[in-house]
C-alpha cells in the first residue's frame, strides 16, 4: 500500500483567491460547485466579534483623544511587532499523484473522496479543539488538481492589564490554549500546535483507512521536506507571475480602449473631417484695431464644443500616458519573476526533481497522468521481480 503524506503548511492568506472572486490558471471553473464552504465572515466582521468590546472599553477610559484607537486592523498591520491580522494553514492529504480529484472518466476519485472528508472533519472540529484561534473563512477546495483546505483564523489572547485587554496576539493565544512557552527556536509554540494537529489528522486518517507515511523520509536524493520547500517556493513564485500577468491583461485592455483599429481609421477621420468644416462654416476672423494677430469669432455653441473636446482629449491623453509608463512597470516586474522562476527550475534540475516537476506541470492533462501511473505500476512490478529472483537467489 502507498502510503499518504499529511501537509500543513502556512498560505499566502489570499481571501479574494480562497472565496474565488478570482481565479487562477490552475481552478477548473467547472468544478467549483464540488467545492464547500465552512465558514465565510469578512476580516471587519470578525475584529469586531473578537476585539469590539474590548476596543470600546478602551477607548472609553482615554481622557485624550490622540490616544484613542479608530482601527485595530490598521493597527495591526503597522504593528513593528511582527503581527499579522490573520494567519492561514493549507492542510492536503496526498498529491495529486496518489490522491488527484478526477479519475479517466471525470469522476471523483475515491482517494479524493476520502480525503475530502476527512478535510472536512477537521475543519468542523477545528474551532473546538482551538477556542483562542477565531476561525472565520474556511473552504475546501475540489476544483484544483488534489483536495485541500484553507483556514484562515485570528489568534485571540486575554488579560492583559494594560491598553486592549484583549488582542491579537499568536503566541499568547497559544500558550492560554496550554502550550508552554518556548525555550529554543527548534521548540516554540507554533510548532507544538503544528505538531498536535497533524497528529489530529493522522487520527482521521486512519478512521478513514488512509495510510499515511511521515514527512521527512529520504528519497532518492532529496527529503520531503526539501521537495517540498521547492515546491512551494515554485508555486509562490508562479502565482505571482499569474497575478502579475492578470494585471498586465487589465492594463492591455485599457489601452486597447483608447486606440483605434486599423479598419475604423477611415471612417473616423470622415467623420472628424465633417465637424471640422462645419466649425469653419461658422468660423469669423477679423483684424483687431490693434495688434498684428487675427482675432477668430465663433457662436457660444461651438466654442462650448471645442472646450469639451479639448478637456476630453487632455484626459485621454494623460490616462493613455499613464497607461504606458504603469505597463513598463509591470512588464519590468513580470520580467524579474521570470528570472526568479528560472532560479527555482535550476534548484529542481540540481536536486533531480525533474519528474516531480513534470507531473505538476501535466496535473489537469488525464492522458498524461494515466501513462505516467501506468509507468510508475510497471516500475514496481520489475521491482518486484528483481526483489523476488534475489529471494529465490538467497534459498538456493
Amino acid at each position: 500500500m502507498i502510503g499518504k503524506t499529511i501537509s500543513f503548511v502556512k498560505g499566502k492568506g489570499s481571501l479574494r483567491h480562497n472565496n474565488r472572486d478570482f481565479f487562477a490558471d490552475n481552478v477548473d471553473v467547472e468544478r467549483i460547485s464540488l467545492n464547500r464552504i465552512y465558514k465565510q465572515e469578512s476580516l471587519e466582521e470578525a475584529y469586531e466579534y473578537c476585539f469590539g468590546d474590548a476596543l470600546r472599553e478602551y477607548n472609553e477610559k482615554q481622557t485624550r483623544s490622540d490616544r484613542k484607537k479608530d482601527n485595530y486592523i490598521n493597527e495591526i498591520k503597522n504593528s513593528g511587532n511582527k503581527e499579522k491580522v490573520f494567519y492561514e494553514n493549507v492542510v492536503q492529504i496526498g498529491t495529486v499523484i496518489d490522491t488527484g480529484v478526477l479519475d479517466a472518466d471525470g469522476n471523483v476519485t475515491v482517494d479524493a473522496q476520502k480525503a475530502a472528508e476527512v478535510l472536512e472533519e477537521y475543519a468542523k472540529t477545528f474551532q473546538e479543539r482551538n477556542p483562542n484561534l477565531y476561525l472565520f473563512n474556511a473552504v475546501l477546495h475540489m476544483d484544483e488538481a488534489t483536495p485541500h483546505l484553507h483556514l484562515d483564523y485570528i489568534p485571540v489572547a486575554h488579560g492583559y492589564k494594560k491598553g486592549m485587554k484583549t488582542r491579537n496576539s499568536l503566541t499568547k493565544a497559544f500558550q492560554e490554549m496550554g502550550f508552554d512557552k518556548a525555550m529554543d527556536k527548534k521548540h516554540t509554540e507554533t510548532m507544538e500546535w503544528q505538531k498536535r494537529e497533524r497528529d489530529y489528522i493522522r487520527q482521521l486518517c486512519r478512521e478513514k483507512e488512509i495510510f499515511v507515511v511521515r514527512k521527512g523520509e529520504v528519497r532518492d536524493n532529496y527529503s520531503i521536506s526539501e521537495y517540498k520547500e521547492a515546491m512551494r517556493a515554485k508555486e509562490s513564485v508562479e502565482r505571482e507571475t499569474v497575478e502579475m500577468k492578470e494585471h498586465l491583461e487589465a492594463l492591455t485592455k485599457r489601452m486597447k480602449a483608447y486606440s483605434l483599429e486599423a479598419d475604423t481609421l477611415p471612417v473616423v477621420k470622415k467623420a472628424i473631417d465633417k465637424e471640422v468644416n462645419e466649425i469653419n462654416s461658422t468660423v469669423k476672423i477679423t483684424r483687431p484695431l490693434f495688434g498684428n494677430e487675427d482675432v477668430v469669432q465663433v457662436p457660444k455653441s461651438v466654442w462650448d464644443k471645442i472646450l469639451k473636446v479639448f478637456s476630453w482629449a487632455s484626459f485621454k491623453k494623460k490616462t493613455y500616458d499613464k497607461v504606458i509608463v504603469q505597463n513598463d512597470t509591470q512588464a519590468k516586474e513580470i520580467q524579474g519573476l521570470s528570472g526568479k522562476l528560472q532560479e527555482i527550475k535550476k534548484y529542481i534540475h540540481n536536486r533531480g526533481l525533474e519528474k516531480d516537476y513534470d507531473n505538476y506541470l501535466h496535473r489537469d492533462d488525464m492522458e498524461y497522468r494515466l501513462a505516467r501511473k501506468r509507468q510508475e505500476m510497471k516500475e514496481m512490478e520489475q521491482a518486484r521481480l528483481k526483489k523476488k529472483v534475489r529471494s529465490d537467489r538467497e534459498d538456493r
